[in-house]
């Protein structure tokens, strides 16, 4: 722009706006029906945070899994690899380390990685699991490997970032977890995060002859359950 001087003045740029990176939370339940959720069309108002969810977000309708059994799948979908390329292809096999993941990738965007809950990517068992094990997740650490044998529904421990027991007692593991997942979230933080947070249910309980144990209440409330039709007729039905 010219005025009569012949001075030119140019106008101020606006400062560009650059979007602040998501948080980034993962919710990964253990051998989880697409059907047992309402936003799928079950009619028993199992997970009605997840049908929340879905309403104002993004419903997939067709998913599929690379790998059906445990182990490899979970390396799968931490890696973005398919088994013959990460190496773990039945349980009992060591996640390599050094494989690409989602925690590495996100570490380098400049994100606090944390976890929670099961990992079943080791080969610790019931111990802790040694920190080149687990997968690049450098933050916030709580899990077990194998976290049916490391606790019951209503009681267990996990370990810290340093190797340490966290126990609990009375309190439905899922809740348990929750808890532990909300004082992550409301940490006072500078930079993004991103949790990955592992439930073990609805996995059955491996040594309570494979029982499935649902919290208090529960057994009563849906005693006379809704069956899938691919379900119906089955022994247990």
């Amino acid at each position: 722009m010219r005025y009569g001087t012949g001075r030119r003045v140019t106008q101020p740029r606006p400062m560009s706006t650059v979007p602040q990176p998501p948080n980034i939370l993962v919710f990964f339940t253990d051998q989880q029906r697409w059907d047992s959720a309402g936003c799928y069309g079950n009619p028993m108002g199992l997970t009605p945070n997840l049908d929340r969810l879905a309403a104002r977000g993004v419903r997939f309708e067709h998913a599929f899994t690379c790998q059906p059994v445990c182990a490899p799948a979970r390396a799968c979908v931490q890696s973005g690899q398919y088994a013959s390329s990460h190496g773990v292809f039945r349980n009992g096999i060591r996640f390599p380390v050094g494989v690409p993941t989602l925690a590495r990738s996100l570490n380098a965007a400049g994100y606090e990685t944390g976890y929670i809950g099961k990992w079943h990517l080791g080969t610790a068992g019931t111990e802790a699991i040694p920190r080149e094990d687990r997968g690049g997740y450098e933050g916030f650490w709580e899990a077990a490997d194998l976290l049916e044998f490391t606790s019951q529904p209503t009681h267990g421990r996990m370990f810290d970032a340093d190797g340490q027991p966290i126990e609990w007692q009375d309190r439905y593991r899922v809740d348990f977890l929750t808890d532990r997942a909300e004082t992550f979230v409301r940490r006072e933080r500078s930079r993004p995060f991103f949790l990955f947070l592992s439930y073990l249910e609805p996995h059955q309980q491996n040594d309570l002859d494979h029982r499935f144990i649902a919290p208090e209440g529960y057994a009563r409330r849906f005693a006379d359950p809704w069956v899938p039709g691919d379900l119906q007729g089955r022994p247990g039905n």
